[in-house]
């Protein structure tokens, strides 16, 4: 197997010779650069007869996947290869079995969540996928937990909007709140983005793991782009202005809302919660499903449906309260 030799750019090349044809492979990382290679001219089913460890397998399928999947799900793959399933990641994937995963799934159940544990063996199936497509592991993962979906009152928004008036934070609720916007869509809007009574949410703010900085990237899904129709308190507050609506980044946005919450005496929400605040409001309206899942940019109904379970359970309740106050004479 060709040795990769370091470029002038400081990325590593590797070039390699199949039936005839030559064909070069670049990567920041010497052995991202020779795993890609490697597959390239053993074929996956070959690869797995190689001592590349899981480690270096996770590099290779994460670098194969940087350019198509968000700098977020770069990171966070990034994240769960470096701290999650450890005692396997050193482990010749060739050599692999159920019994080293599943002991690895045990211990980080311990520490983590089950969503946690879940997505970490996602990422180590589609590694395996990959490299060991002949092997399908059979793991017992942890159940699931229901998530519960927190959804502040109105008059919470309302005391929050009150106190945060003359702040920077003000913009950022109200537009999660009455607009229904994410974190990252908030910190990428710009005056450009806002015209005639709608906001065109058609970026986000994301952080890039290669760069180290916030770089502007387009909505993950179609969906994701889109026009919402701004209520005059919204209005009133972002047309006119010039250039970035708000200065933060997603994590500054939701440490600065932490601490307002904190001085408000007001525990357990998020700045995320406020999109469930609007999604509820525009369930109470008895809006479609459809154009409510469409309205708030996701992709599929199953979040959407998420905060629609959790409002049905709250009407059921009083419900069986009010038919247990009927009967009570």
């Amino acid at each position: 197997m060709a040795k990769a030799k370091k470029l002038p750019s400081g990325n590593w090349r590797v070039r390699v010779k199949k039936n005839g044809v030559v064909k070069s492979f670049t990567s920041p990382d010497k052995k991202s650069a020779e795993l890609l290679a490697m597959e390239w001219q053993l074929g996956n089913s070959e690869i797995e007869n190689t001592s590349a460890t899981v480690r270096q397998c996770c590099e290779r399928y994460i670098e194969s996947k940087s350019k198509v999947l968000s700098p977020n799900t770069i990171h966070n793959y990034r994240m769960m290869k470096d701290n999650y399933l450890q005692s396997i990641m050193n482990y010749p994937i060739n050599k692999l079995k159920d019994e080293q995963i599943q002991i690895a799934i045990n211990e980080l159940s311990l520490s983590r969540s089950p969503k946690t544990v879940r997505n970490a063996y996602g990422l180590l199936t589609a590694v395996l996928r990959m490299f060991r497509p002949s092997y399908t592991p059979r793991i017992t993962l942890p159940q699931k937990e229901k998530k519960e979906i927190i959804i502040p009152e109105r008059k919470q928004i309302e005391y929050m909007l009150n106190y945060a008036k003359d702040k920077n934070i003000y913009i950022p609720i109200i537009l999660a709140a009455y607009c229904g916007l994410r974190e990252a869509e908030i910190c990428a809007l710009t005056s450009n983005d806002v015209k005639d009574g709608k906001i065109h949410v058609n970026k986000s703010l994301v952080f890039n793991d290669d760069t180290k900085e916030w770089i502007v990237k387009l909505p993950k899904s179609f969906a994701g782009n889109r026009y919402i129709d701004m209520p005059n308190k919204v209005r009133n507050v972002v047309e006119g202005k010039t250039g970035k609506i708000v200065d933060y980044t997603p994590d500054g946005l939701r440490m600065t809302f932490k601490k307002l919450m904190k001085k408000l005496d007001i525990s357990n929400i998020r700045f995320h919660d406020l999109r469930h605040f609007y999604v509820s409001e525009l369930f109470d309206m008895g809006l479609p499903e459809k154009y409510i899942i469409a309205q708030v940019g996701h992709s599929s109904a199953s979040i959407t449906k998420a905060v629609y379970d959790h409002l049905s359970i709250k009407k059921q309740s009083e419900y069986a309260e009010q038919i247990a106050n009927h009967f009570d004479f």
